[in-house]
């Protein structure tokens, strides 16, 4: 139903529970009116039951504040719901009744949304026993307490639902918000903020269980130059093409890439010495060469220069700053010579 997939949250989280208890209204007042039911007194009962679900959430999704219609009709739920207990005051009927009234206005509305609906309630029945004092509940059947127990339990089940379905897409949304915090969001790969703190990490984990991590600090050569020449719709063609090949060539759950700014990309490689890191960036830098671009119809080559840092077993000094400045050294070094190239820093020892 489109109506209903296009709703207000509020209304989409009432409308089934709305259903049930208004089909338990209807179920209770069928027992206890029996054919009585279609007296021109009790009449209006079957159209209320059947139609107020559906007129709620179509007033909530013509409101220009939908929020606040849907206040409103948690009242008038309230208000009905009164009225049904008015006409067939049976024990288990009425407490069954203020037990989901209470219930759906704690959870869609909290303490507030209660005590307001609680408002009506008792001004409602206040007005009616002022005005009939004899008002009294009726002695009821075991198959009006079994009713009543049938529909709680239905209603109780439409509201886990709804729980479960309302927190799993929280979690979803959770998860996708966490992704896109830390996504570049044109390449697709990871952003400075997760090189900053996923990096840190990486170094803890290097000191404390004696490994290597290395460092590849890559740079697409004449960025800017593509960028002038083609356009920059290219351009970000090219960075995105550049994630995907470097993906295809280093190891799934365990190496990483992240952006580190505009042409400039920070490839991680856990358990992996400089010399192993060049290989890698050698492998890198040979895809990229080879692929050709296409641009009006002509296609063009792309070439990268890489620098290359690792941690030191015997120096567990060094830090994020550190190893990416050294790493920024090498890749300079290697557009110095001509760039395409990959050259490794080497620590100076004394």
């Amino acid at each position: 139903m489109i109506y209903f997939k296009d709703a207000h949250p509020l209304g989409k989280i009432n409308h089934i529970p709305r259903i049930v208890a208004t089909m338990y209204a209807l179920s209770i007042s069928v027992q206890i009116l029996g054919a009585n039911i279609f007296d021109i007194h009790y009449i209006w009962i079957i159209p209320l039951c059947l139609l107020w679900p559906h007129l709620a959430l179509t007033a909530t999704n013509l409101s220009a504040n939908g929020r606040k219609q849907e206040e409103i009709n948690m009242h008038l739920d309230a208000l009905f719901a009164c009225l049904m207990i008015l006409v067939t005051p049976i024990y288990s009927f009425t407490s069954t009744m203020i037990t989901l009234l209470i219930a759906n206005a704690l959870f869609v509305g909290g303490f507030r949304a209660m005590l307001t609906t609680l408002l009506v309630m008792i001004t409602i029945f206040a007005l009616a026993f002022a005005i009939l004092p004899e008002l009294h509940f009726l002695d009821e059947e075991y198959n009006t307490i079994i009713t009543s127990s049938f529909f709680l339990l239905i209603y109780l089940c439409s509201f886990a639902l709804t729980v479960f379905r309302l927190t799993h897409r929280l979690i979803k949304l959770n998860k996708k918000v966490k992704t896109l915090s830390v996504t570049d969001p044109l390449t697709g790969c990871y952003n400075r903020l997760y090189l900053d703190n996923n990096l840190a990490k990486e170094l803890q984990r290097t000191y404390r269980f004696k490994n290597q991590v290395t460092v590849l600090f890559a740079d697409l050569d004449h960025f800017k130059k593509i960028n002038d020449q083609q356009g920059h719709n290219t351009g970000d063609r090219v960075l995105k093409k550049f994630v995907q090949i470097v993906n295809t060539c280093i190891r799934n759950d365990v190496d990483w890439i992240a952006r580190y700014g505009g042409e400039e990309f920070i490839i991680i490689l856990p358990n992996t010495d400089a010399e192993s890191g060049a290989i890698t960036a050698n492998r890198i830098r040979e895809a990229i060469s080879q692929y050709k671009f296409v641009s009006d119809e002509s296609y063009f080559q792309v070439s990268c220069s890489f620098g290359v840092s690792e941690t030191y077993l015997d120096n567990d000094e060094l830090n994020i700053e550190q190893l990416t400045n050294q790493a920024d050294q090498a890749l300079y070094k290697a557009k110095d010579k001509g760039r395409n190239r990959v050259e490794i820093f080497y620590q100076t020892k004394l």
